[in-house]
């Protein structure tokens, strides 16, 4: 079963959504503040995964920028990032990612803003087209959302996404 990841480190979230997306004008060109109503019905959506590994200490060159965070969050733990995907959506619209053996992690748009000023996502994992985890997210704009599953290897799958 997945579980949110604690709000305490919303840190790595923003430092893995800039390493993603910073080079996307699309990205810029749309950053609003939080409660700022939106001139158009689409999000910049990211969605990560990266695999810990305990024992380990290789990390992943893609993730050499956030490698002490990454160290503070899973201490003894090595790192390495599967896949990303990051497009701009309308709604009803995902981004996929493909993780290793049959895996994929996807995040549809469901609302680019609601009354809240929240955006609304949903994040599925699958194994071999089965649902494995299937939640509704509402995040503010330029927060990551987390989510991490034990795996049965010992290691912890990661999944982030985000929407600016």
């Amino acid at each position: 079963m997945m579980r949110p990841f604690p709000r305490r480190f919303p840190w790595l979230g923003i430092v893995l959504a800039v390493l993603v997306i910073a080079n996307d004008p699309l990205t810029h060109a749309n950053a609003q503040a939080p409660g700022q109503a939106q001139s158009e019905p689409a999000r910049q959506v990211t969605l990560f995964a990266v695999v810990a590994v305990p024992g380990s200490k290789t990390i992943d060159p893609k993730l050499a920028a956030i490698q002490s965070q990454l160290r503070k969050l899973l201490p003894g733990h090595g790192f390495k990032l599967l896949d990303v995907g990051s497009k701009r959506l309308a709604a009803g619209e995902s981004v996929r990612c493909d993780l290793d053996s049959g895996t994929t992690a996807s995040a549809v748009l469901l609302q680019p803003l609601d009354e809240n000023g929240k955006i609304e996502l949903r994040c599925t994992l699958m194994f071999n087209e089965i649902v494995q985890f299937d939640t509704r997210v509402g995040t503010p704009p330029n927060q990551l959302f987390f989510c991490h599953q034990l795996l049965g290897n010992g290691k912890r799958l990661v999944i982030g996404v985000g929407a600016r």
